[in-house]
């Protein structure tokens, strides 16, 4: 029997099998009939990313391959993905892509399309809520309906709504540049930003992030004290943070607690020397601290999981796996006080960091750029910087 002789339900069945870009539009153009049914495939297509195959991770100082080759039809009917550098026939694509929500392009897809075709595509997607740009060039000034970007900094002045984005990942110079969003951004919800340069964070005429909910911070700078804790002082309704600091000294307002702040991970590189009191007074900032995991404080040992557990009166989940100097004497401790005030305290150290996986197994550790889900817990928790997501869709996309 011909393929073409195959009814369409059985054709379609097919096609949905065919993820890569260049081979949906060669599909497309075989025939009248093939047209329609790879357009009615492509109505369901909500992101467009390159090839993960062809992507790499970078942990524990070696670069590995983050694919599974061992299904090649694992990938989901709503994902387009492109590779190498063959230029595609663009006049097609809107045609194909009607219900596009989120597009991930690097340099490869640049490759692929020049720079008036592409503005012709993103101005036509009605659709489009989410760009990460990769290669440092979104084109964002012509999408006005953008929710999501990911993005350097020098692009983010050519977006001409900026009021409609809810998530925002970006590098920036420093924590008083970063203010600005508060500004530019009103409605942000999420905030993943990146601090490269030195530079002192002032508290004079600070903005509110009003509607900030997570906050993801990173830094490279060993010789400045961080002030990212003073940042989060300006977020009132923040919920959930992961910091990660080249810094081994950190400022603490006293003053200020952040009472909506549930979930925190903090990331001390290259396992830092802390000062301890000062973590314990910054824990005190956050009376409702429901799950907490601190990483890389080579110095924190039983006697402080022991303050810890007092002043954090919320706490069910307690992740200390990357602090080699606390004991299983902490645990035995925590398992004591849990009894005697009738709590229930998740602790994981490294002696049983392993259980953390089958206790929590709806935490996920998979490396993606886009999770499903505004859930912090189940996207963030368990990962370092590296392997966060740019951003948290909603279910419904």
């Amino acid at each position: 029997m011909l393929i073409n002789e195959l009814p369409d339900d059985c054709l379609m069945a097919i096609f949905e099998y065919v993820n890569d870009l260049d081979d949906l539009i060669n599909c497309y153009k075989v025939c009248v009939r093939w047209t329609y049914l790879i357009t009615e495939r492509t109505k369901k297509a909500k992101y467009l990313q390159e090839d993960p195959h062809q992507t790499y991770v970078y942990e524990k100082h070696r670069w590995y391959d983050d694919s599974d080759y061992s299904d090649p039809f694992r990938y989901p009917i709503n994902h387009v993905f492109y590779q190498g550098g063959n230029p595609i026939d663009v006049t097609c694509l809107n045609t194909l892509f009607p219900n596009l929500k989120i597009l991930l392009f690097t340099n490869k897809f640049l490759c692929k399309m020049n720079r008036s075709d592409i503005v012709s595509f993103f101005g036509n997607l009605e659709s489009l809520k989410g760009i990460i740009a990769e290669s440092g060039n979104p084109f964002a000034e012509n999408c006005d309906k953008l929710e999501m970007v990911s993005a350097f900094a020098s692009e983010l002045s050519k977006i001409r709504n900026c009021s409609r984005i809810k998530q925002l990942y970006t590098g920036d110079f420093s924590l008083n540049a970063v203010k600005r969003y508060a500004h530019d951004f009103p409605n942000l919800e999420l905030l993943r930003t990146s601090i490269l340069t030195k530079g002192s964070y002032h508290m004079s005429q600070v903005p509110v992030f009003e509607k900030l909910k997570i906050l993801t911070l990173s830094t490279e700078n060993e010789e400045e004290i961080f002030d990212g804790f003073h940042f989060m002082d300006s977020c009132p309704n923040l919920q959930s943070a992961h910091i990660t600091m080249e810094f081994n000294r950190f400022f603490v307002d006293e003053t200020s607690k952040l009472e909506c702040l549930q979930d925190l991970v903090i990331i001390f590189k290259d396992d830092k020397r802390i000062n301890r009191n000062d973590l314990i007074r910054l824990l005190m900032k956050y009376p409702n601290l429901k799950h907490l995991a601190l990483r890389g404080a080579r110095n924190l040992k039983d006697e402080h999981i022991k303050q810890l557990i007092h002043i954090l009166p919320n706490l069910v989940l307690f992740d200390v796996r990357g602090c080699p100097s606390v004991t299983r004497k902490a645990a035995y401790y925590i398992q004591d006080y849990c009894k005697r005030y009738g709590r229930s305290i998740k602790f994981y150290f490294i002696r049983n960091r392993h259980e953390i996986e089958s206790d929590w197994p709806q935490l996920s550790t998979k490396n993606e750029k886009i999770s499903r889900g505004f859930d912090f817990m189940k996207h963030y928790f368990l990962k370092d910087n590296f392997e966060l997501p740019h951003f948290l869709i909603p279910i419904d996309y």
